[in-house]
Parts: structure tokens; C-alpha cells; sequence
């Protein structure tokens, strides 16, 4: 593409969305990640709970068994109180990004229409 006053006054005019897309994009794969690491974290959790009442044998197993869904109960809580806490970080994360990149290119455009 050559380089006229045209290209670049469209390049100038699309950039804030190029880039707002591309802060969009970089966040969903970060929270995609953590979804995937949560579903594996909670699924492995899950799986072993499951393989150990598999092995309750007697009275006194399932007993014991029985009590330890309340350590289960705890360690899913303090999971999903983790996992909310990192998106909600990404989540500010995101919004202050958003609102710098959404300042930049209103200074910039009124930089521009100074210039004209």
C-alpha cells in the first residue's frame, strides 16, 4: 500500500480499533487459559474424591470417607474464591488498559483535528 495523506489518515483513524481489538483478543486468550486451568484443576479434584470413595471398603473407610468431604468442600471453596479473585483481576486489568488506550486515542485525535 503506498504511502499517500489518504492511507495514513485511514491508518490513523482505524488504529484505536486495531489496537482495542487486539487488547480484547489478549485478554480472552488470558481468561480462556484460566478457564482451562480451572476445568483441569477442578476435574482432578473431582477425579480423586470420586477414586477414593471407589475404595471405601468397610464402615469405618466409608466413615472417614464421609468426613473428609467437608476438607473437599473447603478446598473447592477456597478454588472458586482464587479463581474468582484472578478474573476479577483480569477483569481490572482489562478496564484499566481499556481506559488508557481509550484516552490515548481521544488525545490523539484531538491532536489531529488541531493539526487539520
Amino acid at each position: 500500500m503506498a504511502n499517500t495523506p489518504e492511507n495514513k489518515q485511514l491508518e490513523n483513524a482505524v488504529a484505536p480499533v486495531v489496537a482495542f481489538n487486539k487488547l480484547v483478543i489478549k485478554n480472552a486468550e488470558e481468561a480462556f487459559k484460566m478457564q482451562i486451568a480451572s476445568l483441569q484443576t477442578y476435574t482432578k479434584m473431582s477425579l480423586e474424591n470420586l477414586n477414593a470413595g471407589l475404595d471405601v471398603r468397610d464402615p469405618d473407610e466409608f466413615k472417614a470417607y464421609a468426613e473428609k468431604q467437608k476438607d473437599m468442600a473447603k478446598e473447592f471453596t477456597d478454588q472458586m474464591a482464587a479463581d474468582a479473585k484472578a478474573f476479577g483481576e483480569l477483569n481490572a486489568r482489562f478496564l484499566e488498559e481499556a481506559r488508557t488506550l481509550t484516552e490515548a486515542s481521544i488525545k490523539a485525535a484531538a491532536e489531529t483535528d488541531e493539526d487539520a
